[in-house]
């Protein structure tokens, strides 16, 4: 059974579906066996990003009622050998907890399972996370995202998996000016490890209109997502 990379974060507009989407193509592209679970309901985006939303009709529903095998369910990515998507929900917001048994299915299929959570959720359910697993908070370096954040760590479960920060967005300019926060302040306020710092990249939004992941992208975020997806691989 794979592993589990579940991507959270405590509010909008920092990032956590481009992660999502970079970590699952970037496990795929080291010969993993992958699946990108968007468990974002109405709100889902990664389908959009990898140009498949005119593509998926069956989701983790049908399966859950019996309507569809999952293999049906999961459809294969063609950029990226290797990697299958998936949604939890195509029309509702259904909590993810409620698609034990699909993740658990989800997971025996593949070497990584990668599902983008719901903005403002962490839970997957009980024993889903275990040892090995990672739960990556993804925050904006500003006080906002950080607040949000800190809500959204006080009410997180409890699970055997690492629960750990990942930095998106950070801008030297708004550092100096003391807009934005510091790697270490993050680190510290939070009281979890940062594992990447990403810095803001526009060359990202160009490969996302090309049905690129952000981790092909040509710009400095390239060399964070690549370490980070490497460092998380080192556990596969």
């Amino acid at each position: 059974m794979g592993k589990i990379w579940a991507i959270s974060s405590g509010s909008g507009g920092v990032g956590k579906s481009m992660l999502a989407v970079s970590l699952a193509a970037g496990a795929a592209k080291h010969g993993k066996k992958t699946i990108l679970l968007d468990a974002s309901g109405i709100s889902r985006s990664c389908d959009m990003v990898l140009g498949m939303e005119s593509v998926i009709v069956l989701d983790m529903m049908d399966v859950v009622r019996d309507q569809a095998a999952i293999e049906a369910a999961v459809y294969p990515v063609g950029r990226y050998e290797g990697l299958g998507f998936a949604c939890a929900s195509l029309y509702d917001h259904v909590p993810v907890s409620e698609f034990s048994s699909v993740i658990l299915a989800l997971h025996s299929l593949c070497d990584v399972l990668v599902i983008d959570l719901p903005t403002g959720q962490t839970d997957l359910g009980r024993g889903l996370l275990r040892k090995g697993d990672e739960l990556l908070l993804v925050v904006r370096p500003d006080q906002i995202s950080i607040r949000s954040a800190e809500r959204l760590l006080m009410h997180a479960g409890n699970s055997d998996a690492g629960v750990s920060i990942v930095v998106n967005r950070s801008m030297k300019e708004r550092l100096k000016k003391g807009v934005q926060l510091s790697r270490e302040a993050v680190q510290m306020i939070l009281d979890r490890p940062v594992l990447a710092e990403i810095p803001e990249d526009a060359s990202i939004s160009m490969s996302e209109r090309m049905g690129k992941a952000a981790i092909e992208c040509d710009g400095p975020a390239w060399t964070s997502l690549k370490a980070l997806t490497e460092a998380l691989l080192s556990g596969v």
